[in-house]
């Protein structure tokens, strides 16, 4: 039996693309038609796939999958503005798209008060977009092109370390680089995607495909308020990470920024860093009781329950930057409820003197309040 197009029982190989009401395909609905593989034309590549599918079809076939946003970046654009380890070159070198995917983070998660369950169903969230993402992959396979997902946490440890990923696991930052240039958004004064539709509150992941997809275009205006309008990113952060000082009138670009090992003691409270350290402790200790001891911490039962069951959510440990964040059409669906509403009981301390701009740090309501 099939449900939304794929056969349960045999996962995602068995795929033949989201539908429409009418029955038909992403692809044919615009007058195409599915192709095979065939290896006629290169390594991986269809000719007729290759000619028919367009970026409209790719974006149709990821909304029906789920996804709130879509968009299209040219490797050979972010080969030009991403850092070298970031390149998309370094993943595969054929590639010529990156289709980059959103899914928003629902409004009771991001209202909500319990931080361990926050943390949680972050991660949850982070597993399912990595799953959606495999289905368009595999549309765009079963319809001739070459395809494969890159996943908003996936590291490579030689070049990329666990802060690539912060502020609070939305997604690399080759990721948030592609849904720039696609224009889907901008980036905030903490290096986050911040979108018109719901802010930074989105998980990322994306889509390499071998398809010379029409690409999208950055918006070109800046969506944060910056530190003189807003700050507020900046006076919640818990380890002051975000810039909070910046010359009056200065550009956005000027005062970016984020501390990333600072963010990632939070965001990542029982993550890579974290793992390491701990496990050197223990392996430093000399046999005896002083071992037990080291190991026999609820260090330790955090990190296996992590590992077990939390898994993704190692890299969601906080949002509070994206909780307060009033950019997006939905903040306004629950900035009043009752805890965003004692974010900032008194407002956003802002000060100007000799020239420059600076928000007092607030910190979060657990740290202020201990609830």
């Amino acid at each position: 039996m099939l449900v939304n197009g794929e056969n349960p029982s045999k996962g995602f190989a068995t795929c033949v693309g989201p539908r429409f009401s009418s029955g038909r395909t992403a692809a044919t609905a615009q007058g195409g038609s599915a192709y095979p593989l065939t290896g006629r034309n290169s390594v991986c590549q269809n000719a007729r796939a290759m000619t028919k599918i367009t970026a409209l079809d790719v974006t149709a076939a990821a909304r029906q999958v789920g996804f709130d946003l879509v968009g299209v970046a040219a490797c050979d654009r972010l080969e030009a503005t991403a850092p070298p380890a970031s390149r998309p070159s370094v993943i595969s070198g054929q590639m010529r798209s990156l289709v980059v995917v959103a899914k928003r983070i629902v409004r009771g998660l991001m209202a909500a008060r319990h931080l361990g369950t926050k943390q949680f169903w972050g991660g949850r969230s982070l597993k399912r977009v990595d799953e959606m993402a495999c289905r368009v992959a595999d549309w765009i396979e079963r319809h001739g092109a070459a395809a494969m997902v890159v996943s908003p946490l996936a590291l490579d440890y030689a070049a990329r370390g666990p802060e690539d990923v912060t502020p609070a696991g939305q997604g690399s930052l080759l990721l948030r680089l592609a849904a720039v240039d696609a224009g889907l958004g901008t980036l905030g004064l903490n290096t986050m995607l911040l979108t018109p539709e719901y802010g930074p509150r989105v998980y990322l992941s994306g889509v390499l495909t071998d398809l010379a997809l029409e690409p999208g275009r950055p918006l070109g205006r800046e969506l944060c308020l910056g530190l003189a309008e807003c700050g507020r990113c900046a006076a919640i952060c818990p380890e002051d990470a975000i810039p909070r000082r910046a010359p009056v009138a200065a550009p956005l670009s000027a005062a970016r920024g984020l501390d990333c090992a600072a963010c990632a003691r939070s965001s990542q409270p029982f993550g890579p860093t974290v793992f390491t350290d701990h496990l050197a402790r223990i392996f430093g200790t000399p046999p005896g009781d002083d071992l037990w001891k080291a190991i026999k911490t609820r260090l330790t039962g955090e990190m296996w329950q992590e590992m077990l069951m939390v898994k993704e959510g190692a890299f969601t440990g906080c949002t509070e930057c994206v909780q307060v964040c009033p950019v997006g059409a939905d903040y306004v669906g629950y900035a009043q409820t009752p805890h965003r509403a004692r974010d900032f009981p008194d407002g956003v301390p802002i000060s100007t003197k000799d020239g420059m701009v600076e928000v007092g740090l607030v910190g979060p309501q657990v740290r202020r309040t201990g609830r």
